[in-house]
């Protein structure tokens, strides 16, 4: 087993023995210690920072160490997801998903927890399946899975046979959960971002255009320890987009798409999680 899967288990092990104030005060010492060691991942997220605030951001700065504490705060609620802490919660638009319907796209970005969202969205009572990309260890992917499966989250793994599953399971109604700010191939969109080119997924803005599926934004944004914030953003319609070349129509929603992920990263920007230059191509982990 890596040193990585060796910590995951490590981390799993003392998140349910030790209390949550010292889980957080433990994770933010071991996230200034990766801070401190990785100027790769350093330098990455001053360069997000950077393009966000529209000027220079130093590796050295407060807010670049933020982004790795937020990690490692992340981390350590996913790893106690499924007990029975409840953790507080406020929701702004709930009004949007009450009457949305069945078979409807939950569009969602690596910011805040989107883990714990998926577990609150299925607390509010939503048939939710969720898109995720297998960690290449398989340590890791088992916990991923364990840990999602013991709060009900149905698991989708991206490969060439989700798109279908995806599709059935809106056919189905049930509510389909993804994650639209991070491009794993070189297949995405390129659409401008905080005024940058930039690949994004083309599965939200395709799943919604086959099967007419409309797209609500949803971010769970951290306030506190265990409080948190739920933002639901009015529905993205593919209908209008329905009689243009499908390219043009792909292009358009995922626009659409950029500019909402793009409202949320620049409120919150400690908060996303993004750990390789967004101007980058992509890469896997």
């Amino acid at each position: 087993m890596s040193f990585l899967g060796c910590a995951f288990k490590l981390g799993a092990w003392l998140s349910r023995r030790l209390s949550s104030e010292k889980m957080f005060q433990w994770s933010e010492r071991i996230a200034d210690w990766q801070w401190h060691r990785s100027q790769k991942d350093r330098l990455a997220v001053a360069s997000n920072l950077s393009v966000i605030y529209g000027h220079p951001i130093s590796e050295e700065d407060g807010r670049v160490r933020e982004v790795f504490r937020n990690f490692a705060r992340y981390l350590v609620e996913f790893c106690v997801i499924d007990d029975s802490r409840k953790p507080i919660l406020a929701i702004e638009g709930q009004e949007l998903l009450s009457a949305s319907p069945q078979g409807t796209i939950l569009l969602t970005a690596h910011i805040g927890n989107w883990e714990l969202g998926a577990l609150l969205m299925s607390r509010l009572g939503l048939p939710l399946s969720v898109v995720a990309l297998p960690h290449p260890e398989p340590c890791i992917n088992q916990f991923f899975l364990r840990q999602r499966a013991r709060c009900g989250i149905s698991v989708i793994p991206l490969n060439r046979q989700s798109a279908a599953i995806c599709l059935q399971h809106l056919h189905q109604g049930k509510f389909l959960g993804l994650l639209g700010d991070r491009e794993f191939s070189n297949h995405g969109v390129e659409v401008p971002f905080f005024g940058q080119p930039i690949l994004l997924p083309r599965g939200p803005a395709t799943l919604s255009l086959r099967s007419g599926a409309a797209i609500i934004p949803v971010f769970l944004i951290r306030e506190g320890p265990w409080r948190f914030r739920l933002f639901c953003e009015p529905p993205i319609e593919p209908r209008a987009f329905m009689n243009l070349e499908r390219e043009e129509s792909v292009t358009i929603l995922t626009q659409q798409c950029a500019k909402i992920l793009e409202k949320f990263v620049r409120r919150f920007p400690e908060q996303w999680l993004l750990f390789q230059p967004m101007n980058q191509p992509p890469r896997l982990f």
